[in-house]
């Protein structure tokens, strides 16, 4: 073969080659580039979808303080009122002159009456807790509602003793173990509400 044309032919090789093998390095180099850029935007979007599970359970979390602490506070003026009707019977005596005695009967049945309406706030109160979840809570605000049944159930008793001029030692000391286990139950609402607020418990993450 002619020595020009193998010269060129080898030159034309060699460039050939070249071309292949710089073609070949742009390839590569490009599918790495297109392989970091793909784990740095699935990196980015898992950083994204953590902060915004985040803010949704810090969000729920305080949604559901609020009607847990608007609950708690309703069934504690419940309460309250029915303790004061009964401070208020249990300060009749049969020795009192008729007035007072009146006048303390009609202040106890006034605070019964206040009782039984925040009561009815208190349902509207309990209707948020089932929506605000979770469901452990929906029973537990079920149990503390429920015991405020028997406190209502021995102050009217109470009262409807002192209006016959029936009462007994025996009326008190039956309001106060209701009173007393009612609040029990708050107690135990109040446990569930902090354990249900508390964003890494495994009960959150479950409404």
């Amino acid at each position: 073969m002619d020595a020009g044309l193998t010269g060129l032919l080898g030159g034309v090789i060699g460039a050939a080659v070249g071309a292949v093998g710089a073609t070949a390095s742009a390839w590569i180099t490009g599918r790495k580039a297109e392989q970091q850029a793909k784990i740095q935007s699935d990196t980015q979007l898992g950083q994204a979808r953590l902060q915004i599970d985040a803010e949704r359970a810090r969000a729920l979390d305080d949604s559901r303080k609020s009607a847990y602490l608007a609950f708690a506070e309703g069934w504690s003026q419940v309460h309250r009122a029915l303790g004061d009707a009964a401070i208020k019977l249990g300060g009749i005596a049969a020795s009192d002159p008729p007035e007072e005695r009146e006048e303390r009967r009609q202040a106890a049945r006034r605070l019964w009456n206040e009782a039984r309406v925040l009561n009815g706030q208190l349902s509207r109160l309990m209707h948020v807790i089932f929506v605000e979840g979770p469901f452990r809570m929906a029973d537990a605000a079920q149990g503390a509602t429920g015991a405020l049944v028997a406190d209502f159930g021995t102050v009217i008793d109470w009262l409807h003793a002192v209006d016959n001029g029936s009462e007994t030692p025996q009326h008190g000391a039956e309001q106060r173990t209701a009173h007393s286990d009612a609040y029990g139950k708050l107690l135990e609402f109040l446990y569930a509400a902090s354990d249900a607020t508390t964003l890494d418990s495994p009960g959150n993450r479950n409404p």
